[in-house]
């Protein structure tokens, strides 16, 4: 009786760059024994020239992947967008590529902003597209349950979190009443 070994793409992509690895060792390996030896002196001057910051940085490079795994990556990119990191972890005077503060700018206490802005720049990022189980921006089917129980429950799951959903949305900058207005625009548009 035969034995069917299935392998997930992940798996051969951890192989085929294993592969390629161990292959590029062995040609390096014939290469550095065939290298004449050197001399004290040649040694000297070469310790001596120190290498320079930007030799440093050219040295850190990232290496580049093989044909054969840039080759599965176009093969799937299905299984690499699934498998992409789904966010950045930023820390306070680092920069960082997330633009939602920037795009809202500085809460003012004194002018809330209206509930479609505080949508358009953070709530939109799950409940456009209804991911970890976000109820889709005027689905009045995923929404008729949660209006169902009341504004003031809406209210306390969006500023509190619940469930996958973070508290106010995962901006911690927005103000409580800017919070609520988005909440009430994504019910008011799902009537």
């Amino acid at each position: 009786m035969k034995k069917v070994v299935m392998l997930s793409a992940v798996t051969m992509l951890s192989l085929a760059g294993i592969a390629v690895s161990q292959a590029e060792d062995k040609a390096s390996a014939p290469a550095a024994a065939s290298a004449p030896a050197t001399t004290a002196s040649a040694t000297a001057t070469a310790s001596a020239a120190a290498p320079t910051p930007a030799a440093k940085k050219e040295a850190e490079k990232a290496p580049e992947d093989p044909p054969q795994v840039a080759k599965l990556v176009a093969l799937y990119p299905n299984l690499i967008a699934r498998i992409a990191p789904q966010g950045k972890v930023c820390f306070e005077g680092q920069e960082c590529d997330i633009t939602i503060a920037a795009s809202l700018g500085a809460a003012d206490p004194n002018q809330p902003r209206e509930g479609k802005v505080i949508y358009e720049g953070v709530c939109h990022t799950c409940h456009a597209a209804g991911l970890l189980g976000a109820p889709k921006f005027g689905d009045k089917g995923a929404w008729g349950a949660r209006i169902g129980k009341g504004t003031a429950t809406l209210h306390q799951h969006a500023l509190q979190g619940f469930n996958a959903m973070p508290a106010k949305g995962g901006n911690a900058d927005l103000l409580d009443v800017e919070v609520t207005n988005a909440v009430d625009y994504m019910v008011e548009n799902a009537k």
